[in-house]
């Protein structure tokens, strides 16, 4: 039994060795036949561009069931409708409209109209001796999809053989569906476009032909037959070749390229949308951390024995302007209900919050959430800036319709909880009516003057009038860096208001200023369930080794080394620290010490591919290359052939003289990759020398 509701999130830090990457694998026939026969008229550029990304075949089979699943008017149904009448078309398109033509009849002009639009209502062929063969298809559209509601589409044998073609009123013209257009008088009205041939040949089809023939020329609407529609009549004609592509929402795709890595191949995953507001705040100590909460429309719950159960994960990555990933990190939260505890939150949104350190840079934030129970799954992702020194700086505004003042306040790590106060973000920023309206920002790198002297003037707007407003100084902070500011909706009927703050020096002249839009609903707002992941104390090292992994991966070793000690040096038992403290001192020329860290290891059998990456890294670069071939031999049997290990593995068994396994790996390496033109040079200086190359 399958329940859904909204709702929740837990998890687990997992570090990645940059660079260390399986290269795209060729299209199978299989895939090229599916995304350049199958489906290529009905397949978004969207989607075709995401699919031509992908990098495996998994990966590939995975999208094509997302591909129908995000077709099917019946979900959760074992049938697909769509599917199944699409393949038909093909079917029937290959059976009907090839014959006659070099071509299957899926290629054809009346096979692509007959796979994109189906069978049409009503189709009348004209023969006349005066033209050539055509057909005239009629076709009921549907509004919603945003279809004229009646339209035909002519069809033409082009000089009497071959494939039918189809008539475009200001892409083709009259002359070219007669046999002989030089016999006719010319009477009536024309484009002023067509020449005499054209003229004529209208006077022809008229005659001998059809009538709606004529109209054809003008308008794929029946019934008109004015000239002047010919160019709408080409505009409508592009749209109706792109109705399959107006009725899928593609957004689901590039999600399935940002996070099929992280999507479990074993199933197809099922998109649904989500809210979610992302914060940069700055804790006590100095630190900026980044604030998140996400609100899935639905997750669903499995029912067994009066329990309700879901298994939830997610994946939250940070890249930088260039796509490289600067951090990634999992959580799992196995949900485990009661029939009571379900029913005290079924009718409530499910609202994760979860915060994390992050060093100054500008950067793209990407959160997946699965549900691996139902193969749902929602993401969100934002570009954020964390300002860097000690310039000036006002946070954008928190809107939040409940604010808790906690003297004492728990750890620093939870979300929204900013000193004393812990913040309820309001995540359409719509507050109902009567409600009080709390705004929390922050003020970074106040000099002394600002501190004592600082103003900030701070106004309730409708438009540009202002309703409420009133000045506080920046002595009435306690830290001078944490304000809230509230107004009273009491009075406040319901539409849309802005709320801003300027920061003024002591003859009131404004510095800086943040802004924003928000609404007043007279609806009740439905009740929340708030999960806030209770993370460790600052102190932890957990907050080091996530730091450290950041300016690692963005090329700050000698920060990275810093923060990856403090990590390893509080809990020397974690692999996972020593191998990213060890990474640093291997970029810092330190390879004996981070071997001297990772050799205890080992002895105790871990199983852990950057592990045996990064001690394989250490040994090779202190001249151990017997070592440095068994560990990066054990990568390779772990995980499969990765480029990079690979290269290093030819590289140390050419050192110790072994040609033909250094030949060997290079070889797989670029079977895998074949733009390695370092390598290809390798191997050629190495067939050519015979022996050696130092």
């Amino acid at each position: 039994m399958n329940k859904k509701m909204g709702w929740i999130l837990v998890f687990v830090v997992v570090g990645l060795l940059p660079g260390l990457s399986s290269a795209q694998t060729p299209l199978s026939p299989k895939h090229k036949k599916w995304v350049d026969e199958e489906v290529t008229y009905i397949i978004t550029a969207k989607e075709r561009d995401v699919f031509s990304k992908l990098e495996s075949d998994v990966d590939r089979d995975h999208f094509v069931e997302e591909f129908w699943r995000q077709r099917d008017p019946t979900p959760g149904t074992p049938r697909n409708e769509f599917k199944e009448e699409h393949y038909r078309r093909i079917e029937y398109a290959n059976k009907t409209f090839g014959r006659g033509t070099p071509f299957q009849g899926w290629r054809t002009e009346r096979g692509r109209l007959y796979i994109i639009l189906g069978p049409p209502a009503d189709v009348q062929r004209i023969i006349s001796s005066a033209a050539y063969p055509m057909e005239l298809w009629y076709y009921g559209g549907n509004p919603a999809w945003g279809q004229a509601s009646n339209f035909r589409l002519l069809f033409y044998q082009r000089n009497g053989g071959g494939d039918y073609s189809l008539y475009n009123p200001t892409g083709n013209s009259p002359k070219e569906l007669v046999s002989n257009p030089g016999i006719a008088t010319v009477r009536g009205e024309f484009p002023q476009d067509w020449d005499e041939s054209d003229k004529r040949a209208a006077v022809i089809l008229g005659e001998n032909a059809s009538p709606e023939v004529v109209n054809a020329l003008y308008s794929l609407i029946p019934g008109n037959s004015n000239p002047s529609l010919r160019l709408s009549a080409s505009i409508l004609l592009a749209e109706v070749q792109r109705y399959p592509q107006k009725k899928v929402n593609d957004a689901y795709a590039l999600d399935f390229l940002n996070h099929k890595a992280a999507v479990d191949v074993s199933y197809s995953v099922r998109f649904m949308g989500n809210r979610s507001a992302i914060s940069v705040i700055k804790n006590p100590s100095g630190q900026f951390y980044l604030h998140y909460v996400i609100v899935p429309d639905n997750l669903s719950m499995e029912v067994y024995q009066d329990r309700y159960f879901a298994d939830l994960r997610t994946t939250l990555r940070l890249s930088d302007t260039g796509g490289r990933t600067v951090f990634q990190q999992e959580k799992n939260i196995p949900i485990d209900l009661r029939k009571d505890e379900m029913k005290a939150v079924e009718k409530n949104s499910f609202q994760l919050y979860d915060a994390i350190p992050i060093i100054p840079g500008m950067y793209m934030f990407n959160i997946l959430l699965e549900n691996t129970v139902s193969k749902e799954f929602t993401t969100i992702e934002r570009t954020i800036s964390i300002p860097a020194g000690d310039d000036l700086w006002m946070s954008p505004l928190i809107p939040s319709r409940k604010v808790v003042e906690d003297p004492s306040p728990g750890p620093v790590g939870r979300a929204f909880q900013i000193g004393k106060y812990q913040i309820y973000p309001c995540l359409n920023s719509t507050f109902q009516s009567k409600d009080r309206a709390f705004f929390f920002f922050q003020i970074h790198g106040l000099n002394r003057d600002l501190r004592e002297t600082g103003l900030l003037d701070v106004y309730l707007l409708k438009g540009q009038e202002p309703l409420q407003s009133f000045r506080k100084s920046i002595r009435e902070s306690e830290n001078g860096r944490d304000f809230l500011i509230d107004f009273s909706l009491e009075k406040i009927v319901p539409g849309t208001y802005s709320a801003r703050v300027v920061l003024l020096d002591k003859d009131a002249r404004e510095i800086i200023s943040q802004d924003i839009v928000f609404n007043v609903a007279d609806q009740p707002i439905p009740g929340t369930w708030v999960f806030a992941q209770e993370n460790p104390p600052e102190e932890d090292p957990s907050y080091s080794f996530v730091l450290g992994t950041q300016y690692l991966n963005t090329g700050n070793v000698a920060k990275a080394q810093i923060e990856l000690a403090k990590a390893y040096e509080k809990k020397p038992d974690s692999v996972e620290y020593a191998v990213g403290y060890s990474r640093a001192l291997i970029m810092m020329k330190q390879s004996d010490r981070a071997r001297d860290i990772l050799v205890p290891f080992s002895k105790k059998d871990v199983a852990n591919f950057d592990f045996y990456v990064v001690l394989g890294m250490a040994y090779q670069d202190l001249a151990e290359y017997q070592n440095a071939i068994l560990w990066f031999n054990k990568a390779l049997s772990f995980k499969g052939n990765i480029v990079e290990v690979l290269n290093r593995l030819g590289d140390c068994f050419l050192k110790v003289g072994d040609k033909s396994q250094a030949l060997k790996a290079w070889k797989k390496s670029l079977e895998i990759n074949p733009n390695q033109e370092d390598i290809k040079k390798l191997i050629e200086k190495l067939n050519e020398s015979g022996n050696k190359i130092l």
